[in-house]
């Protein structure tokens, strides 16, 4: 009989929850539903996911534990001290995240730290004991979980981290052939046969939806295979860099196509001569790298191109035109660069060669690509401050202090429990902020009403722990196997925990209405407490987050073309220099927030408006962010190259200073209110700056002083002939 990988999943996951136990009680642990929630977290779909998480969890509670012990060990007698030094190192776990590259390890050691802290209050000489429990339970859920599903039916995620990265070449080879669909007269000259249906039907939404999800997907199996499948752990680093990589083709493939509206009008095959044969061969390497992730030998190495232009047709553009060419160009070669160095990744991790022309392999000889193509620009890493993991952060500890306060001075029947239970879930809920509270209190209702039902009329009727293993077998086995997607973990591994939770299973056990009620009392509470968190520091309402986060994009937008107007020969100050990375870190990282943020946004609250017009102002901030970005990066190139002052171009100057004062002001009243921009009034007062410029531009070039300049080459690596100019458009 061939069992579904749904039964085999679900057993597992139950046979390591009546092992998890029945180990516990065999050994007379305190608090044996430890060891279950540790299954119920870790039960994903690989040995190789659930080895990483359960590292992650062992990880957390280490860190958790000490740190509880340290903070008793300092504040022993004084409870505001002490209250106050767990509820920072809570918002600090909190914080780190949305910033870590291990968040559930964060997540992990802030609920832990305050169940070892709490737990024994007021007496606190236990607390050492409650830790090592904490941590021998940990353990023996991972270890047990581990064991089951190495042993029976055991599932690597090489396979998946396979299918994941084909899938992403696949799509991006897609995207980009569609992107150029979209250029007149551009069609691919190699066809694809999986591709026939693409063109004009193609979905560019979904595509990029697709991209990014697949993305996510290839990382989260990265993770696990580098646990469970040698070959992976062996090219772990290779495998990192190609991820890397594909993200960066992710970003470029975007930049590529916010070109386009600027270059329309162009004769691209006039103005690029060699720009069909380069787009060719970006269409060459996609498909190579497709089929090497599929197994197969690229047929060819990647070949270096040139993408010059014609300095006669592009003398006679405007200056702007020149510009938006110039940028379209620029992208052009990063996504030369980039996919020659996923080329070289990929031939790398599956070790292969291109074959001959006679079809037989040329293994021997070197593989190679151009110098330039692995030097992939890495992206901005500012540390500056994170609000959003600030604001998690402090809708935590308002909600922590709360609960305390409420323990301290109400005579509650949950007890210490109250701020236990608020904590843990205040940080879950923090990593969704988006999901309304009321999705977590109808989970957590149902699976409350279900757990109580349970304890009342069947637990005791049970006799033996023959009896307790079959109902934990048969209770997890329908979670499990009700909830087993993905997708579904947290819905899963909450059902399963709030089940070990009411039950509350220990050598003496004992039966009480009372002590259901006083639980279901204290997750009322919790959740309440939580509700009203939620408005700290601002409203927790999709409608109202997303203007929130608009106005904060335009503000940092505001500042930051501010900065344009800088003295290229005086060095910013420490605070300009921290304010310049936090505005920078907003303005490129907000546009993903707001997409997300945007899914949850009731079509109710649109007014006159309709969801796809929110998808469209989310794609055009996501533009704005990378034009505002590029702009940036050509101010400080041409900085550093050292552009030289023409004494002519001192109204050329003051045109330009008084451009990037009306964007900051522009910018100022759309932080003000979002919807009190004006199309019209906007598109008149760029065409006559547009004018104005061009005339100074022309007039600065043709003085005695500017006969050494070359208005048909750009000075800048983005390929911008000023910094002004690099967003012609927008």
């Amino acid at each position: 009989m061939v069992l579904s990988k749904r039964f085999q999943d679900a057993f597992k996951t139950a046979l390591a929850m009546v092992l998890a136990y029945g180990i516990a009680l065999a050994m007379d642990w305190d608090k044996p539903a430890w060891a279950g929630f540790a299954v119920a977290v870790i039960s994903l779909a690989t040995v190789g996911q659930s080895l990483n998480k359960g590292l992650m969890r062992m990880v957390g509670t280490v860190a958790g534990a000490l740190a509880a012990l340290a903070i008793i060990s300092l504040f022993p007698q004084e409870r505001w001290w002490f209250m106050t030094a767990l509820s920072g190192f809570v918002g600090f776990c909190v914080y780190r995240m949305g910033r870590s590259r291990y968040p559930y390890a964060w997540n992990v050691a802030g609920f832990v730290s305050l169940i070892v802290a709490l737990a024994t209050v007021p007496a606190t000489e236990y607390v050492f004991d409650v830790a090592v429990v904490r941590m021998l339970e940990t353990g023996l859920g991972v270890l047990c979980f581990t064991l089951v599903t190495m042993l029976l039916w055991p599932a690597t995620t090489g396979a998946e981290l396979d299918a994941a990265v084909r899938g992403l070449a696949a799509t991006q080879h897609r995207l980009y052939r569609r992107y150029r669909e979209l250029l007149p007269g551009q069609a691919p000259a190699v066809p694809s046969p999986d591709d026939a249906s693409a063109g004009a039907a193609a979905d560019l939404d979904r595509l990029r939806a697709e991209e990014a999800q697949q993305l996510s997907q290839a990382q989260q199996a990265l993770a696990g295979a580098a646990q469970d499948t040698y070959a992976v752990w062996e090219l772990r680093t290779p495998w990192s860099r190609l991820l890397e990589q594909a993200g960066q083709v992710m970003g470029a493939l975007a930049r590529w196509h916010e070109t386009f509206d600027e270059v329309r009008e162009l004769d691209l095959a006039a103005l690029l001569p060699d720009f069909p044969a380069f787009a060719d061969e970006l269409e060459v390497r996609f498909a190579q790298i497709e089929r090497m992730l599929g197994g197969d030998a690229p047929d060819r190495l990647p070949r270096a191109l040139s993408l010059a232009w014609d300095n006669e047709r592009v003398h006679e553009l405007a200056h702007f035109e020149r510009a938006a060419l110039a940028l379209f160009r620029a992208q052009l070669l990063r996504l030369d660069v980039l996919t020659a160095a996923a080329f070289a990744t990929v031939a790398e991790i599956k070790n292969l060669a291109p074959v001959g022309p006679a079809g037989q392999s040329s293994a021997k000889r070197p593989l190679s690509v151009p110098a330039a193509a692995t030097e992939a620009a890495a992206p901005s890493t500012d540390r500056a401050l994170d609000r959003d993991g600030l604001a998690a952060a402090v809708q935590v500890v308002a909600g922590l202090w709360a609960a305390y306060l409420l323990w301290l001075y109400v005579e509650v029947p949950a007890g210490i429990g109250l701020v236990i239970l608020t904590g843990s879930l205040g940080i879950a809920v923090a990593t969704n902020r988006w999901l309304p509270i009321r999705v977590a209190v109808n989970a957590a209702a149902v699976a409350f009403l279900f757990s109580a039902l349970v304890y009342i009329l069947v637990m005791p009727r049970l006799s033996g722990f023959a009896a307790l293993g079959t109902l934990i077998f048969v209770l997890t086995f329908a979670i499990a196997y009700l909830f087993p997607d993905p997708r579904q973990v947290v819905a899963r591994s909450a059902g399963l925990m709030i089940f070990a939770l009411v039950a509350d299973i220990g050598n003496e056990q004992s039966y009480s209405f009372l002590s259901v009620a006083n639980l279901g009392l204290m997750m009322a509470i919790g959740l309440l407490i939580l509700a009203l968190a939620a408005h700290v520091p601002g409203s927790p309402q999709p409608e109202k987050t997303y203007v929130a986060l608009l106005r904060r994009f335009f503000t940092s937008a505001s500042f930051l073309v501010s900065t344009l107007r800088w003295s290229p020969d005086a060095r910013p100050s420490r605070r300009q220099r921290r304010r310049l990375a936090r505005h920078r870190q907003e303005v490129a990282t907000l546009p993903a927030k707001l997409a997300l943020w945007a899914r949850f946004v009731p079509p109710g609250a649109l007014g006159t408006a309709s969801p796809e017009h929110l998808h469209a102002v989310t794609a055009d901030v996501q533009a704005l962010s990378h034009r505002l970005l590029e702009t940036l990066d050509a101010r400080a190139a041409a900085t550093a190259a050292g552009v030289p002052q023409i004494p002519s171009a001192a109204a050329l100057r003051r045109e330009v200073d008084d451009w990037r004062s009306g964007l900051v002001q522009i910018f100022a009243r759309l932080a003000a209110d979002p919807d009190a921009g004006d199309d019209a009034d906007f598109r008149s007062r760029l065409d006559t700056k547009l004018a104005r410029l061009e005339a100074q531009i022309e007039q600065v070039l043709n003085a005695p002083e500017s006969a050494g300049l070359s208005p048909g080459r750009p000075s800048s690596p983005t390929g911008c002939s000023a910094p002004t100019a690099a967003c012609p458009r927008r």
